[in-house]
């Protein structure tokens, strides 16, 4: 039961009803690896039942770290980054961390001036997922500074950091090879941000399969609205050799693929077969199901978490190691818009 006076409880009130001392609690508000699961139990437990809160603003006056963790997203409108912000502020709460998270709009000085903002701010640790192109030496600084750092969906290029990636050249050859034993040797492959880390690879996996079929590569980039992606649907059927089938970057690019389609009256897969990255609400419920490349936000989130919090922890104890890299990987979900049926699988 939770303090019933006006006054907010103290760590000595959760020490006492816990039975332990005050350096007990201490280690384990600051999550200190030392204490053992039955004392964490007992000490969690008062916690709760005093309604026990930290006082960041004496942690701070002290040059102690806020109990904050941070996040960089591109985009939070995206159903995938909005996913991954979900699971990074659900861990974050159960690990005693609040999360601050922010989009960049995929401007990469306004990333780093995030970046910069959050470190001044004291957070924990900060999880990137960058729209920088290149290296940069301000975000670098920030990492030097002390602030841990662990980068996600996207290495950050030149800099020595945890990170947690996903096989996309794979899962894009993968895909492109299947439409090839379906028979199509016209595959178009479109998107936009080819500029960015997960996109070049998916752009690379596509042009690995078409030169090893002696295929001439199709491109269109830029297709991130219905109007782009509509403009080039006309152009590409009046090609004298147009697309059968379309090997679409994004998922935002492939929802307005199907609109566009829809409006051209092409059926899929009779009239244009399509494989999509990403997988993404109604996939598996429109008609045709659309095949898709799926990726887990929500393992990626998980995984960059586990790295985060336990370089937040090894910080400053001197057990420091060499950055991790995790690869993930991309499941090919085979449905209908590729010219499979339920019972016949190519």
């Amino acid at each position: 039961m939770k303090e019933s006076s006006d006054r907010r409880p103290t760590i000595r009130d959760v020490a006492k009803r816990a039975h332990v001392g005050l350096m007990t609690v201490s280690r384990v508000i600051n999550n200190h690896p030392s204490v053992r699961p039955g004392t964490l139990k007992k000490v969690h437990a008062a916690i709760a039942e005093l309604g026990y809160q930290q006082n960041e603003a004496a942690r701070l006056l002290k040059g102690l770290r806020a109990k904050l963790i941070g996040l960089i997203v591109p985009d939070l409108s995206d159903a995938f980054f909005a996913s991954c912000a979900h699971t990074v502020q659900s861990i974050a709460r159960a690990h005693g961390y609040m999360t601050l998270i922010v989009a960049s709009n995929r401007d990469s000085d306004l990333e780093i001036q995030q970046a910069e903002l959050m470190a001044s701010r004291r957070i924990s640790g900060l999880l990137v997922v960058t729209s920088t192109t290149g290296g940069d030496d301000r975000l670098k600084k920030v990492q030097d500074a002390g602030l841990p750092i662990v980068a996600l969906d996207r290495p950050l290029s030149g800099m020595k950091t945890d990170a947690v990636v996903v096989e996309n050249r794979l899962g894009a050859e993968e895909a492109v090879h299947h439409l090839l034993k379906h028979g199509h040797r016209h595959i178009a492959c479109v998107g936009y941000g080819q500029g960015v880390y997960t996109v070049r690879e998916r752009i690379d996996g596509y042009f690995s399969c078409m030169r090893e079929a002696n295929l001439e590569p199709s491109t269109a980039f830029g297709l991130e609205t219905l109007e782009s992606t509509q403009k080039w649907l006309t152009k590409a059927l009046k090609a004298n050799e147009p697309p059968t089938a379309i090997f679409s970057l994004n998922h935002r690019t492939s929802l307005f693929l199907l609109q566009s389609l829809a409006k051209a009256k092409i059926a899929l897969p009779q009239g244009m077969a399509l494989i999509g990255f990403d997988d993404f609400d109604f996939a598996s419920v429109v008609s045709p199901p659309v095949t898709t490349v799926a990726q887990s936000p929500v393992e990626l989130a998980g995984r960059a978490m586990a790295l985060l919090i336990d370089k937040i922890e090894r910080h400053g104890k001197g057990t420091e190691f060499a950055p991790a890299k995790i690869v993930l990987p991309a499941t090919l979900t085979i449905r209908a818009s590729c010219g499979c049926t339920e019972n016949s699988r190519v």
